[in-house]
């Protein structure tokens, strides 16, 4: 809730009148001292600073020291400005507004100063906070070029014999004075509003009295807003709002009104209550009744503001939602008025894609063909898998090592009779691996002869495995063939498909030639759509001898030549969708057409079929009524592509002239017709 409070303050008193010590105003601000933990404080310290310390304080406690032992017995040794900060705002905003306060009120340049921020639960709401801050500053101006010790710092300013300083800082008058006071205000004001804009919040403080901004609101003709403003403001209750019975009174007084307001009828309360606070004679009374009536009005208010926000944000959504549909039907009736053309470039793109799309299907069923095949079992393999499903993997493993030792038996059956006449003692220990590789073989050999007698018996089951492998071979090998013959389907059709483009390519070489069109422009119209893309009435528009002409591009010209530009004809006819262009010879001043002439060159107002497929709304997406038009066009364009592209699978003549409807709708104009068009000749700007 923002809220504006200034206060400034000379040097505290006390009861009695006399001044409180400097330090221990210092020290109840900072929360030092005897203040470090005060008992029954809701009140917490977030923040303190000090600047403009002279250089023989140590810090702002030896300053504020140093303060009170020179001044005077009647004297000041500083002046308060108690700020109330914005809960709305962090607590590095709400420092940057002292901050700058402190710059734009020189305080920060020229005075010796302390400030703290407190922020605590509010006493009168605990749904909000108060936060705010105490600035105490030395209202003598400090000389930089002048240094003065504690001694002579707060002494009375002096100047001697020749004009020249001798003694102390002289005392600023301004913040003392009516004038200063009311401009420090309203620089407060101005700093938290311009902070409140700088971060989007919609909230305003002001330092004027609540009838003078009423008055101000009433000059302005805004009557309701100064409604709210026709009310006695709330009065400080200074030290009382600490007493508890004081509180609880406000809060009696508060439900006192809410019950009065519920009953309007009933007067009697109203009056009764009037005639005991008079009675009474209370002027606590009258300030705490005077108190709860402000913040039962100000709860009405936000009330009754958040509600007008609530009526406000629905009539906005309204409106938006109607501006959005009305722009929706506009945008929807453009387009639907929009040209739609299918040229021989686009049957000739549709044949490219779909060459492409069968090149991709080939490769992707090549791919599949390879992974199928690769399933199959080479049959000299299938009486192994069938032993090895029945005895296991044991059988091929004993074999492999049957073989090897085998081998190895080779060479030293030839060594063994080498050796055969030499003493026992020197051929000992290969006689030992002889025989240890002999009784290997043996024993390998008995487990052969084992497998093998189990393998007989088991003839039968073997051959059940090898038919059922020859089976699943035989039905891989048909998945096979089908997927082959889709490859070898999808590659004659790339095949095909290239061909016919390159066939359209030889046969219609024009590839803008128009093989369908709808609502082609008959003349060149302000409306009228560049390549189907920026419409002519936002390019130059110049006027040459009672006819418009619409400016499209520079022309290169030489040094000494005139500037010339090309340019189209506002009204000219329009053949098949292409308009003639137009040399426009320039004045000196590249403003007034000196010379037309037509050239043979010809722009399209139409754009391509893939402009009509592509959604050009923002972020690609259209309003429903303009995205129903979009699917009808996109619908439509799609068909006829399709439809030639059908008929050039299909026309193996190459008769693509036949497609296109030569009948020139130009050349059977009615008189209606004709005379429109010669008014659209004769229109100038």
């Amino acid at each position: 809730m923002a809220l504006y409070y200034f206060g400034n303050h000379p040097h505290a008193k006390r009861a009695d009148g006399t001044k409180i010590n400097t330090r221990a105003h210092y020290d109840y601000i900072c929360r030092q001292g005897l203040y470090a933990h005060m008992k029954g404080k809701k009140e917490d310290l977030v923040f303190t600073s000090s600047g403009n310390l002279p250089d023989w304080a140590q810090d702002a406690g030896e300053f504020w020291d140093a303060a009170e032992e020179n001044r005077r017995v009647k004297g000041r040794a500083y002046r308060e400005i108690r700020m109330g900060l914005q809960e709305e705002l962090s607590l590095d905003d709400n420092i940057a507004l002292v901050e700058e306060f402190l710059k734009e009120s020189g305080i920060g340049k020229n005075h010796a100063f302390t400030y703290a921020i407190h922020d605590k639960e509010a006493a009168y709401d605990h749904d909000h906070r108060n936060i705010h801050c105490h600035l105490m500053f030395c209202e003598k101006s400090i000389e930089k070029d002048r240094p003065l010790g504690p001694d002579m710092y707060f002494k009375q300013y002096a100047v001697n014999q020749h004009g020249e300083p001798c003694s102390g800082y002289l005392a600023d008058r301004y913040y003392q004075s009516h004038q200063g006071n009311a401009a420090m205000r309203k620089m407060w004001a101005d700093i938290v509003n311009r902070k409140f804009k700088e971060l989007g919040i919609k909230r305003e403080i002001s330092e004027k009295s609540l009838a003078a901004q009423r008055q101000d609101l009433l000059n302005q003709g805004r009557f309701e807003e100064a409604e709210k403003l026709d009310r006695i403001p709330a009065p400080h209750l200074g030290e009382a709002y600490k007493n508890p019975k004081v509180m609880e009174r406000i809060q009696e007084r508060v439900r006192e009104i809410d019950e009065q307001t519920e009953s309007p009828d009933d007067s009697s309360s109203e009056a009764e209550t009037t005639e005991t606070t008079d009675t009474e004679g209370s002027v606590m009374e009258q300030k705490i009744t005077c108190f709860a009536i402000d913040k039962v009005l100000r709860r009405v208010i936000k009330e009754i503001e958040l509600e007008e926000q609530r009526i406000r944000q629905e009539e906005i959504l309204e409106m938006e939602t109607k501006l959005s549909a009305e722009a929706d039907d506009e945008k929807a009736e453009e387009l639907a008025n929009e040209p739609i053309v299918v040229t021989a470039n686009d049957v000739y793109a549709g044949l490219k894609a779909r060459a492409k799309e069968q090149a991709k299907r080939q490769a992707e069923q090549l791919a599949k063909y390879k992974e199928v095949k690769a399933k199959v079992i080479p049959e000299r393999l299938f009486r192994n898998i069938a032993i090895e499903r029945i005895i296991g993997k044991d059988y091929h493993n004993l074999k492999k090592r049957n073989q090897r030792i085998l081998e190895e038996l080779k060479p030293m059956e030839k060594k063994y009779i080498e050796l055969k006449d030499v003493p026992y003692k020197q051929k000992k220990e290969f006689y030992l691996s002889y025989s240890d590789k002999l009784r290997q073989k043996q024993a390998m050999e008995k487990q052969l002869k084992d497998y093998n007698e189990e393998l007989r018996n088991k003839e039968d089951d073997i051959q059940r495995i090898v038919d059922e492998l020859t089976q699943q071979n035989k039905a891989i090998q048909e998945d096979a063939k089908k997927i082959y013959g889709k490859v070898i389907k999808a590659k004659n059709k790339e095949k095909m498909y290239l061909a016919k483009a390159a066939e359209l390519k030889e046969n219609v070489p024009d590839s803008d030639r128009i093989l369908y069109s709808r609502q082609l422009p008959r003349l060149v119209m302000r409306h009228s759509k560049l390549e189907g893309g920026k419409p002519l009435k936002d390019f130059q528009i110049l006027s040459h001898n009672g006819r418009a002409y619409v400016v499209l591009s520079d022309i290169p010209t030489g040094k000494l030549e005139p500037q010339k530009k090309t340019a189209l004809l506002l009204g000219d006819t329009v053949e098949k969708g292409q308009a003639s262009v137009y040399t426009l010879t320039m004045g000196p001043d590249g403003k007034e057409i000196l010379d037309v002439s037509r050239t043979k060159d010809t722009v399209r107002l139409y754009g391509s079929a893939k402009k009509t497929i592509l959604k050009r709304g923002e972020g690609n997406h259209y309003p429903p009524h303009t995205e129903a038009v979009h699917q009808q066009r996109q619908t439509e364009v799609l068909g006829k592509i399709n439809h030639f592209l059908e008929k050039a699978v299909e026309d193996t003549h190459g008769r693509y002239q036949a497609w296109w409807d030569d009948e020139d709708h130009h050349k059977k104009k009615d008189e209606l017709e004709r005379v429109e068009e010669e008014m659209y000749r004769g229109w100038s700007l």
